[in-house]
């Protein structure tokens, strides 16, 4: 009888146990059905404030942490409940050791209250969070200690929820060759120029890794890095004669997106026209093309002593991947005539027909004639009648003299065409497929010039009848 009555008054109590409150979280947050109470808890305002964190810590604990975003769903003051719950279990979390039965569930959990709380107050949060998952670890670390310890901790897109403080952790990352792409992408993201640099340090490293084959998405990042220093290096990978073809063009090509941008290139003047010298110099014709086009854009006129000194008559020339009358056009189109405009352009030109360089002499020439303008076709005329071979620096058989007198027809037919866009003959976009026309013929003359080119506005125009 004893017994019974002892057992009475335990089962009562049970029974009719204690709502939940500080102190007996634990004991709720297992079941589903605690669970609804400790919701209800955390969702009534009038409950002490740190007792309601508490609530939602005691859920994360017990291994539950995908509860926490209904937690936060349904409270008043949902941005100040989430910043002191994130926090709290970031706090956690940092002296959580690596055992991932213990640091999953709060990793997961302060990574979702952090999604309630306002940017302008996560900065705090975030950095306790990267500080933990990236430790002592720095761009030094081999790969083997950034597996070990980065793997229990957090993954590489997890990492991009920490803003900028997790920018370096991500650098280490790249270095070491873990999610690449992704987190480089999210590195660029963050407009911090130093996390920028961090991150074109991390690329120089593990592009120097040995035998590595450089993926071309990669340099297109270093591409976006919009600092002087990613032009150079960019312009370093370029020239290693060690690297593929495809790599050293597409450096070049991402080097020369950046030179486009005049405030990118004053950050290293002296350090990127030594590098365009070094183009210059090179026995590979597309090389010293790309060099010159560069030079121009870079220095303007004041590039002139230095660009012929680099176009030696040398004989290279047809050797070149690119046909050189196209790289010449190009120079004289996209390079020259854009860069300096008319007047100031033409000493320059003066200067490359009276040199006695084949090289400079056909590029005189082809500029003149790419200026579209038929008062400069005396300036070619004198060299109409020169017999100077251009083999060996046009690859097409063929005299200075033939080029000379291609060009002062075509400045003539450019004439032509002016005429006709003033009288209304014509209109801009018949024009623009003459000009063409005209332009890239390089090799008839006369009646033949004349045909040739009014075959080949025909074949373009035709399309767009």
């Amino acid at each position: 009888m004893s017994r019974r009555l002892w057992l009475i008054p335990i089962v009562f109590a049970v029974a009719c146990g204690t709502k939940p409150g500080p102190g007996n979280f634990a004991k709720y947050a297992t079941s589903d059905a605690g669970q609804k109470r400790l919701m209800a808890y955390v969702a009534t305002k009038d409950n002490p404030f740190e007792a309601r964190v508490d609530a939602v810590v005691a859920v994360t604990e017990a291994g539950f942490p995908g509860k926490v975003r209904g937690m936060m769903d349904v409270v008043p003051d949902r941005e100040a409940l989430a910043e002191r719950v994130a926090t709290v279990l970031a706090e956690r979390l940092a002296k959580a050791g690596d055992a991932p039965a213990a640091v999953a569930p709060l990793r997961e959990a302060v990574l979702v209250a952090l999604g309630y709380v306002p940017e302008a107050r996560k900065a705090p949060i975030q950095k306790m969070v990267a500080d933990w998952a990236f430790g002592n670890l720095t761009l030094d670390s081999s790969a083997a200690e950034v597996q070990k310890q980065i793997e229990p901790r957090i993954e590489p897109m997890q990492v991009q929820v920490l803003g900028a403080a997790g920018t370096a952790g991500a650098a280490i990352l790249v270095r070491n060759g873990f999610d690449v792409v992704r987190m480089a992408r999210y590195v660029l993201s963050v407009p911090d120029p130093a996390a920028h640099l961090r991150l074109l340090d991390a690329f120089k490293r593990l592009l120097a890794t040995p035998d590595m084959a450089i993926p071309l998405p990669y340099l297109e990042l270093v591409g976006k890095i919009k600092d002087s220093r990613a032009v150079t290096y960019l312009l370093d990978l370029s020239l290693d004669s060690n690297q593929e073809s495809d790599v050293r063009g597409a450096a070049f090509n991402e080097a020369g997106r950046l030179m486009d941008d005049p405030t990118i290139r004053a950050g290293d003047l002296e350090g990127i026209l030594a590098r365009l010298d070094r183009l210059m110099v090179s026995g590979d014709p597309d090389d010293r093309w790309s060099g010159a086009n560069y030079l121009v854009l870079v220095q303007g006129l004041e590039a002139m002593p230095r660009l012929m000194a680099g176009l030696k008559d040398d004989a290279s020339y047809p050797n070149a991947t690119e046909d050189p009358m196209k790289s010449m056009v190009d120079f004289c189109k996209t390079a020259l005539l854009k860069t300096v405009k008319a007047p100031a352009v033409w000493p320059a030109i003066e200067r490359l027909l009276k040199s006695r360089n084949r090289v400079h002499q056909a590029l005189g020439v082809i500029c003149a004639k790419a200026s579209e303008d038929p008062t400069k076709a005396s300036l070619v005329a004198p060299l109409s009648g020169s017999r100077t071979d251009l083999f060996q620096v046009l690859g097409s058989k063929m005299t200075l003299g033939t080029l000379a007198t291609n060009a002062k027809d075509g400045l003539q037919m450019y004439g032509e065409v002016a005429a006709d866009l003033a009288a209304n003959r014509m209109d801009e976009a018949d024009a623009k497929l003459l000009r063409f026309a005209i332009l890239v013929d390089l090799t008839e003359t006369g009646r033949n010039y004349r045909k040739a080119v009014a075959e080949r506005f025909k074949a373009d125009r035709k399309p767009a009848e």
